[in-house]
C-alpha cells in the first residue's frame, strides 16, 4: 500500500526538479507551481508523513483539509494549463475554465467550513472510514472529490477533443498520458464516492474497493508526472542537440572571423561590434559573428570564397528554423 503512494509522489518530485533545472536555461516557470503543489499534497498523505506532520497540528486531521486544498489547487492549475497547451481554451474564450476554478474555490469554502465545525480528534489516513458518523463529514470528502472529478473528466475529454494538426510526436504522446491520468482520475473518484456513500449509510465496503481507489489515484499521478515529463524530456534533448549544432557553427566560423578581422573591412566591422574569438556557445556569441560576417559581406562580397559563403548561408537558414509553437510552451517548458 505504501508504494501506491510513494511511487507517484517520487515521479511528481522528479518532475518538480527537472523543471527547476529547466529555469536556469531559460524555461518560464509553467507547470512548476502546479505540479509542485500536487507533489506536496501527494508526499503529506503518504500515511507515515501524514500522521507525524498532524501530531505537529494538534492531531485534528487540519491536515486533510490542507491536502485537500493544495492538491485541489494544484490539479485545477495543471488542468488549466494543460487546456491552454491544447489549445481547447481558445474555442470559448476560457470561460469554462474560469467556471472550473470559481467552482473550485466555492467548494473549497464548503469543505474549510464542514472540517472546521466536525470534531475530529486522532490523526486518521483512512479519514472517511474513521468519521463516517459524523454527519458532515460525507459531505466534506464528496465536496473535494466531486471538484477534482470535474476538473479531470473535462480536461480529459477536451484534450481527446484537441486539434492534433502541427503537435510534435513527444508533445502527442505526453497529452494522451495525461488524458489518461485524467480518466483514470475520474474512474477513483467514482470509486471514492462510492466508499463514501456505503460509509455514511453504514455499510461495510469490500477491501478490493479501497485497493482499487488507491490503484487509480496513483495511476491518476503517475500519468500527470510522466504526461508533463514527456515533452520537458523532449525540450531538454531538443535543447542539447541545440547546443551541439551551436558549438559545431562556431567553429565552422571561427576561422572565418578571425581570417576577416584581420582585413580592413573586418576592422571595419569590429568598431560596431561586440564581438570574442572566446570558446563559448552562447546564441548571443553565434549571433554576433553571423551578423558581423554579413556586414564585410555587404561591404565587400568578394572577401568570402565560395566555400565560407556556403557554410555562412547554411548557418544562417539554421538561425531562421530555430523556434517552438507557441502553444506548447505551458507542457515543454517556455
Amino acid at each position: 500500500m505504501i508504494t501506491l503512494q510513494m511511487l507517484p509522489a517520487a515521479a511528481l518530485w522528479t518532475l518538480v526538479v527537472i523543471r527547476l533545472i529547466g529555469l536556469r536555461f531559460g524555461w518560464k516557470p509553467g507547470i512548476l507551481p502546479g505540479i509542485a503543489a500536487v507533489a506536496t499534497g501527494a508526499t503529506l498523505n503518504i500515511d507515515q508523513v501524514y500522521l507525524f506532520v498532524d501530531s505537529l497540528l494538534g492531531e485534528r486531521n487540519l491536515l486533510n483539509l490542507i491536502v485537500h486544498l493544495i492538491m485541489g489547487a494544484g490539479m485545477t492549475e495543471l488542468c488549466r494549463l494543460l487546456l491552454k497547451a491544447t489549445g481547447r481554451t481558445d474555442d470559448d474564450g476560457g470561460r469554462h475554465v474560469r467556471v472550473l476554478v470559481g467552482l473550485g474555490v466555492v467548494l473549497a469554502v464548503i469543505q474549510t467550513t464542514l472540517l472546521l465545525v466536525s470534531d475530529t480528534p486522532g490523526s486518521a489516513t483512512n479519514f472517511t472510514d474513521a468519521f463516517a458518523s459524523i454527519p458532515t463529514i460525507a459531505p466534506y470528502q464528496a465536496s473535494f472529490f466531486a471538484w477534482i472529478g470535474v476538473v479531470l473528466g473535462y480536461t480529459g475529454i477536451e484534450c481527446l477533443r484537441r486539434d492534433k494538426a502541427g503537435e510534435s510526436r513527444e508533445f502527442g504522446i505526453g497529452v494522451r498520458i495525461l488524458s489518461a491520468g485524467c480518466l483514470a482520475g475520474v474512474g477513483a473518484v467514482a470509486v471514492k464516492m462510492l466508499l463514501i456513500g456505503m460509509e455514511f449509510f453504514g455499510v461495510q465496503a469490500p477491501f478490493g474497493l479501497y485497493i482499487g481507489y488507491r490503484i487509480l489515484m496513483a495511476l491518476t499521478m503517475l500519468g500527470f508526472a510522466v504526461g508533463f515529463a514527456v515533452p520537458s524530456y523532449a525540450r531538454m534533448k531538443t535543447a542539447a542537440a541545440a547546443r551541439r549544432r551551436r558549438a559545431e557553427d562556431l567553429d565552422a566560423l571561427r576561422p572565418i572571423v578571425r581570417r576577416l578581422m584581420r582585413t580592413c573591412e573586418g576592422t571595419r566591422a569590429l568598431e560596431a561590434a561586440n564581438v570574442s574569438l572566446a570558446a563559448r556557445t552562447s546564441k548571443t556569441q553565434l549571433y554576433r559573428w553571423f551578423i558581423l560576417i554579413g556586414d564585410i559581406r555587404v561591404l565587400e562580397p568578394g572577401l568570402l570564397s565560395p566555400e565560407e559563403t556556403r557554410i555562412v548561408d547554411q548557418i544562417g537558414r539554421r538561425i531562421e528554423d530555430t523556434g517552438t509553437p507557441a502553444r506548447r510552451a505551458a507542457l515543454s517548458g517556455g
